[in-house]
Order: structure tokens, then sequence, then C-alpha cells
């Protein structure tokens, strides 16, 4: 039986942060101690936090780590194991890989990259490569007229563990306004006859495929008890839609209007940090602080800077925004350990996994000083 004691620690705890200890046994947290006593090989934090590991419900990062120039291919084995070790050293150690389906040809070469992104995981998986809990996240364009068959290709062959719908059509949504995904576009693709084709392409694929995509995926989801979300709900009746598929959170709202009324129907809603730590949303959309400050945020995830997740925990908890830092912890543990359905982790409390990470914060930085998963140290 593998021992581990944790001692002089700042415990954040779901209910407030309490100097004491924590012993583990067999990969799992067997007590509590506020003497810090127990049995097993003795770590002293020196005072510094003890926090559950972050659990990411949505980053691309793996997508970057593929492609790390647009144009260069890496070894997907390779960068599989990259992307895990930039993910156990941001305090992560249960991350949704977010990789998409059904993407416009325009976008990217995304359509080509899944298949070599899901073996390169399944095989440093297998091999023992991997450091953290890796879990598949599908982002599924419903605008792709055959992306619920793509969706049930790969669930037949690897398990799903999240949905989420998109629908990145402009003039709605993310990109309401279509002069100026108009002139983003101009840049990427150069041409202007292109740029209007995609344009209108996207546009009528919306009207055409969304509705019944969205609501097939979403019974799918449900059939096999994978948790839904929807993605950049814009509006009330965006959020009426996401509840109406059985959605369990809403996927970076990107207006006041759509926060709040999925919070008032009992709808979790989901940030960047990227968009908290940068103080608004890359595309003017409403930013995360904003949110918070009305008491509409409820779960963190990375997006694409994974180290962003945990200074995003203690950005929520700077006077400025004046989150406690339990509440603020606990949107990137157990709020979105719960919104996956994980009931054996996202919290310090006997019987969990311990999934933990050791921060000292310096000058206002959150600083990764050890990260242990399933009790085994991996950072």
């Amino acid at each position: 039986m593998t021992r581990l004691r944790f001692e002089n620690a700042r415990l954040v705890l779901e209910d407030g942060v309490e100097t004491g200890g924590l012993a583990v046994e067999d990969g799992r947290i067997a007590a509590l101690d506020p003497q810090g006593g127990g049995r097993g090989k003795a770590i002293d934090l020196d005072g510094d936090l003890l926090l559950p590991g972050l659990v990411d419900l949505h980053t691309d990062n793996l997508e970057r780590h593929y492609l790390p120039r647009r144009g260069v291919t890496w070894d997907p084995i390779a960068a599989a194991v990259a992307h895990d070790a930039q993910i156990a050293a941001s305090g992560t150690t249960t991350v949704f890989d977010s990789l998409t389906i059904g993407a416009n040809e325009a976008w990217d070469i995304r359509a080509e990259m899944i298949d070599p992104m899901l073996a390169g995981l399944r095989r440093a998986e297998a091999s023992g490569m991997l450091k953290v809990g890796h879990r598949l996240h599908l982002r599924c364009e419903v605008t792709h007229p055959d992306v619920v068959g793509i969706f049930e290709g790969h669930a037949a062959r690897v398990p799903v563990h999240l949905v989420s719908l998109m629908d990145h059509a402009p003039g709605d949504r993310q990109s309401p306004d279509i002069d100026a995904y108009r002139r983003r576009y101009r840049r990427i693709l150069g041409d202007e006859a292109r740029v209007e084709a995609h344009i209108n392409a996207l546009i009528d694929a919306s009207r055409r495929f969304a509705p019944d995509n969205a609501r097939r995926l979403g019974a799918l989801a449900g059939e096999r008890r994978i948790p839904l979300a929807t993605h950049d709900d814009a509006s009330p009746g965006h959020v009426d839609l996401a509840l109406g598929l059985g959605a369990r959170f809403s996927e970076f709202p990107t207006t006041l209007a759509a926060a709040a009324h999925a919070k008032a129907h009992g709808l979790p809603v989901l940030m960047g940090t990227p968009n908290l730590m940068r103080g608004g949303s890359h595309a003017g959309n409403v930013a995360a602080g904003e949110l918070a400050r009305y008491g509409l945020l409820d779960l963190l995830a990375s997006d694409y800077v994974p180290a962003s997740l945990l200074n995003g925990v203690f950005r929520l908890a700077d006077p400025d925004h004046g989150v406690p830092l339990h509440e603020a912890a606990g949107m990137a543990t157990s709020a979105p350990a719960r919104a996956a359905g994980l009931a054996d982790r996202g919290s310090l409390a006997p019987g969990l996994r311990a999934d933990l990470v050791r921060v000292r914060p310096v000058g206002g930085y959150p600083v990764v000083r050890g990260v242990w998963c399933a009790g085994s140290r991996v950072a």
C-alpha cells in the first residue's frame, strides 16, 4: 500500500481554506488531518496551498502541438506527449481534449487532423507515456451535412466523454458582425470571391442542416449518456434550444443576456480563462470578468492556453474581482467534475482521487510546485 501525507499545507476545500494536512493511500485521499499526522512518507508543503487537480473541460492545445505551424504537422505520438507534459505542468490532472469534427474546409485542415491525433493519444496512453487523465471532447460543427455520421464513426471506435454543438456561421453567435468576419477571412483566404463563397455556404448550411443535426446529436448524446454542451449561445432563444437538447452547460456564451438566461434556468455557464486574463473576448463578445461580477460565471476552461486555467482562478480571487479563493478554485475543479459526471474527483475529500496541486502565490501569480495524479507525482 502506497502512503503519503502532506503537512503544513493550506488546504483549498469547497467551503474555505484551512491549515492542516492530508493523507493519501493507494491513489485516494484517506483523510484530512488538521494536525498533519498519519502514516506514510511526509511532504512538508511549507505553508503552500494544496488544491484539487484542475479539471479542464475544453482545450484546443493538442491541435497546437500536432500543427505547430501552418502547413506543418508533427509526429502525433510526440505531439500527444508534449501536450500532456504542458497540461500536467499547468496543474490540470483531468483534461478533455477538444477536437473538431465537421470543420469547413476553408478554416484549416482539422478534418485531416483528428484521426492521427486520436491515434497518437491512444498509442501514447497505451504505452504509459502520459502523466494525466485524458478524455475526449468532440466539438461538432452542426453546419456540416454529414457531422452526425462522422460523430457516429468516431464514437464507434473510441470513448467520447463530452460533446459540444457549434454553429460558426457568420451573422449570429460568435460572429454577429458579418463585415468583421469578412475582413478577417479576407486575410486568411485572400480572394474576395472565395470569402463570399465561404460566408454564403456557411449561412446556407446553418439554415439547412444545423437544426436537425443539433437535434440528432443531442439525442445521441442522451442515449449514450455523454454530457452535452452548447457553444456560443448569444440569446435567450439559443439557451432555450440548449435546454431542449439536454445540455449540461452553456459553453462560452457571447452576451450577458444569454448567460443570465442560462443561469436563471439552471444551466451552468462556462467561460475561457484567456478571456478572463486578457480582460475581454478577442472577438468582442462579453467578458468573463463581467459575468463574474454579475454572479453568472460557474465553470472555467483553458480554451487555448493551458496555464491560463490556474491563472484564471487566482485572477478571480484578486481584489478587482473579489471571488473567494475556494469558490474560484471550485470553478476549475469540483464544478467541471460535476458537469462532466465525474463523481470521483474535483475536491479534497476522503475517498476521492488524490489529484493534487501544490501552489505558491508569488507576486500575484500562482506558481505550481508539485502535481500528483491519483497519488503519483507527475510534475
